[in-house]
């Protein structure tokens, strides 16, 4: 204990890193809210900058998260309050007025002493649709004239724009994707195997200084992608497909590539010609306003006039503190309904499937600028050989 007591007089508070009071105050009001409530990790790391997620050097308050309940509360103003386990070091976060408790009980007794200070009577109260339910019935029981509703779109338009150091965070999540795909492709070769491949990408993240990864999807021959790990190698002519996220400082990426032992035959280099054609056209076309439903529109034209009648899913789904926060185009409701903004960062994948092989595509991460849109990714785009 005296070491952590040693440890707060020590450590300077963190900055926000996404997080801007006056964006939350104006979007209180839009949303006429007069308090929200946060409990997920990747919300309240947002709104804190505490170690809560599962990725952390030591995610000891994720592990202990039912225990120990991690709560903030941001007012109307954009001004924030936090719930936290009573011995963590209150210097990790930017919030001043912070509260300890020491299980779930004292956590929401000191809950509602904060609702209560702010007079909350007939409010407005948002929660997070995953918010547990005994913090919702709670609310409910001490607050029976206040109104409770769920304000997930309220957190997607604070949280969709990344700042500079979001953006930082990202691309270096991306590089270290990157990094782990590339040392994974120099590994592949006749009689590795699948375990090995992922070993070798998993300690690439590490040692490239990430805290840990979101998903290491990979597939060899028809193999199923999503159940890796089972010990299959790499045969002759055999197209793999490595497909990996990492998280970097909280936030993470996604990039996928694949990579042939042989020569690729002339169909599988025409469609990942044919995808890349796609990607290019799609990055060429977004900027800042963009409805995307024109870029759904104009990547089905570039993949038919390149000669095109196969099945082709477009997807393009932001990137940040969770892998997948948002779908700018649903493959099943086609596009929806925010149109692209400078300081979006997302995933655009471009896929088919094509016989004796599978889904076939690639993953690569852009972000929108003031006047256009940038790829973060920096592999080579096309088919990899190993001949």
């Amino acid at each position: 204990m005296f070491m952590m007591l040693l440890r707060r007089d020590e450590t300077e508070r963190p900055e926000p890193i996404g997080y801007n009071k006056e964006k939350a105050a104006r979007l209180m009001k839009q949303y006429n809210l007069d308090v929200l409530i946060l409990t997920s990790p990747e919300n309240i790391f947002y709104a804190s900058g505490l170690p809560v997620l599962h990725q952390e050097i030591n995610p000891i308050l994720f592990a202990l998260r039912n225990q120990y309940p991690t709560i903030v509360l941001i007012q109307q103003d954009g001004e924030e309050k936090l719930v936290l386990w009573d011995i963590f070091d209150r210097k990790l976060t930017w919030i001043e007025d912070v509260k300890g408790c020491l299980n779930p009980t004292s956590a929401l007794r000191t809950l509602g002493n904060f609702l209560k200070k702010l007079n909350i009577g007939n409010s407005q109260i948002g929660v997070e649709s995953t918010s547990p339910l005994y913090i919702q019935r709670f609310l409910a029981e001490k607050f029976p004239l206040a109104t409770i509703s769920i304000a997930d779109e309220l957190l997607l338009d604070m949280r969709l724009v990344k700042s500079d150091e979001e953006i930082r965070r990202i691309t270096e999540s991306t590089r270290i994707a990157e990094r782990a795909i590339s040392n994974m492709i120099d590994a592949t070769q006749i009689g590795v195997s699948d375990l090995e491949l992922i070993k070798i990408g998993k300690r690439t993240v590490i040692e490239e200084g990430a805290n840990g990864w979101d998903h290491f999807t990979m597939s060899i021959g028809e193999s199923d992608p999503e159940a890796p790990g089972i010990g299959l190698q790499v045969q002759a002519n055999q197209l793999s497909r490595f497909d990996v996220g990492a998280f970097y400082q909280g936030y993470g990426s996604d990039v996928s590539r694949h990579v042939y032992t042989g020569e690729a035959p002339s169909n599988l280099k025409g469609t990942i010609a044919a995808i890349v054609q796609v990607q290019n056209a799609c990055q060429a076309a977004i900027k800042p306003d963009v409805d995307p439903q024109e870029i759904i529109t104009l990547s089905e034209q570039t993949w038919r006039e390149d000669g095109r009648q196969d099945t082709f899913i477009l997807m393009a789904h932001s990137l940040g503190l969770n892998t997948e926060e948002y779908h700018f185009f649903d493959p099943m409701k086609g596009a929806l309904k925010r149109k692209f903004q400078e300081g979006n960062v997302f995933d655009l994948e471009a896929w088919t499937l094509l016989k004796g092989y599978g889904t076939v595509g690639n993953e690569d991460t852009y972000v929108v600028t003031s006047n256009g849109c940038k790829r973060i990714s920096t592999l080579d785009m096309n088919i990899f050989e190993k001949i």
